[in-house]
């Protein structure tokens, strides 16, 4: 798609993407702005530079717009609410970073200047995950085990049903083999329980502990 009236690099485009995607969550922002910069890499691998890959691609209001459209989400004309923000000009040769995202986003993504700030955060993240999370955890991990190990212990019970049918006197061999099929029956519907919830389980471990390193690294406040 040649001749298109824009014209800029990777960062400025996927800047502008993210402010017209701010209705939905970051983690659906950062998915979608992964996928771009995957795309960006492998372009530029095949030869092509930033602006040409820019060039190829619909621009970001379009883009956004259509992935909106997915999220029946429309598209908001005015993508942030402390600033008039406008569409990205066209960039030249002696484009400078006096436009409002700029400043904006310094604000957003700055380092914390003060170690003083630094260390109570570390040291909050710590006695958080110490005396707090790490016991939640345990005791999460401990009922998703003993859940687990319940379910299967159900669903294998025809087993010891068939040995009791086998060597027990016929009533009651009988008895502990329906018995069997009834907790085998249990243990399936527990099956189909914990599996979701395991997977929800680790998925909120895996976010937390991104926050936790993103914490450590002093790129999200605490």
């Amino acid at each position: 798609m040649i001749g298109k009236d824009y014209d800029m690099n990777k960062e400025h485009f996927l800047i502008e993407l993210k402010l017209h995607l701010r209705q939905l969550s970051l983690v659906d922002q950062q998915a979608i702005l992964a996928k771009y910069d995957d795309l960006f890499t492998e372009k530029m691998t095949q030869g092509l530079t930033e602006y040409q890959i820019t060039k190829e691609l619909d621009s970001p209001k379009e883009i956004a717009s259509a992935i909106l459209k997915e999220f029946n989400l429309k598209l908001k004309e005015n993508p942030t609410e402390n600033n008039d923000w406008v569409e990205m000009p066209k960039q030249t040769a002696d484009y400078n970073n006096s436009h409002p995202y700029y400043s904006n986003n310094e604000n957003v993504y700055r380092e914390p200047s003060s170690g003083f700030i630094r260390f109570f955060q570390i040291t909050g993240i710590i006695f958080l995950n110490l005396f707090f999370m790490f016991w939640l955890i345990l005791t999460w991990g401990i009922s998703l085990f003993v859940g687990w190990m319940i379910s299967l212990s159900f669903i294998f019970s025809p087993i010891l049903g068939v040995y009791s049918l086998l060597q027990l006197t016929a009533f009651y061999g009988l008895f502990q083999f329906f018995m069997s099929i009834l907790l085998c029956g249990i243990g399936l519907i527990g099956l189909l329980i914990m599996v979701p919830f395991s997977k929800v389980s680790f998925n909120l471990l895996k976010t937390y502990s991104k926050w936790n390193l993103q914490v450590l690294k002093g790129d999200r406040a605490l």
